[in-house]
C-alpha cells in the first residue's frame, strides 16, 4: 500500500458482532484505520482511548475511526467493554488470520498481529495518509486531525 493508491475494500466484523467493509464509508466518510497490535496491552489501550476522547472531534472532520486487531470478536468485544464501551467499531481481522492486515501490509510474521499504524482513506477510498509506530511509540492524535483537516480544504 501506498499513498494515492485505492485501498482495498474488506469485510470485519466489529466488537458488537457488525459486519464491516470499507465500501460502507465510500461517498460518504473518510476512514481512519487504526491498527493495534494487541488488545488489553498498555500502549494499545492508550491508542484506543485517546481515540475516543478525540471521537467528536474526527466525527467533526467527517471520519469514522476503525480501530483493527488481529484479536478475535469476543476478545474486541471484552476489550471494548473494559474501556467502557467504544463509541467508534472495534475489527477482528481474526479468521482469516491477519488477512486485512496482509493487505495493508502491516501484519507482522513474527508476532502473528499486526504493527500499529494508522491509514487515513477518503470518501473515495484513496490512501491519503500511511503511518507505521514503532511498538513503544506513541500515537500521535493532534497531527492526524491536522491532516484530516488539510485533507477537507
Amino acid at each position: 500500500m501506498k499513498i494515492g493508491s485505492p485501498a482495498f475494500d474488506f469485510e470485519m466484523v466489529d466488537q458488537h458482532g457488525n459486519l464491516h467493509t470499507l465500501s460502507d464509508y465510500a461517498g460518504k466518510q473518510n476512514v481512519l484505520l487504526s491498527f493495534h497490535i494487541f488488545s488489553f496491552t498498555k500502549g494499545c489501550n492508550n491508542q484506543i482511548t485517546g481515540f475516543r476522547s478525540n471521537y467528536l472531534k474526527f466525527k467533526e472532520l467527517n471520519t469514522q475511526i476503525l480501530g483493527v486487531s488481529c484479536d478475535a470478536q469476543p476478545t474486541q468485544t471484552a476489550y471494548s467493554t473494559s474501556l467502557g464501551n467504544l463509541p467508534y467499531p472495534v475489527l477482528s481481522d481474526f479468521h482469516p488470520k491477519g488477512k486485512v492486515s496482509k493487505q495493508f501490509g502491516i501484519f507482522n510474521e513474527d508476532r502473528g498481529t499486526s504493527d500499529r499504524g494508522v491509514f487515513i482513506i477518503d470518501t473515495s477510498g484513496e490512501i491519503k495518509y500511511i503511518q507505521i509506530y514503532k511498538r513503544a511509540e506513541d500515537i500521535d492524535i493532534d497531527h492526524l486531525l491536522e491532516v484530516l483537516a488539510n485533507l477537507s480544504q
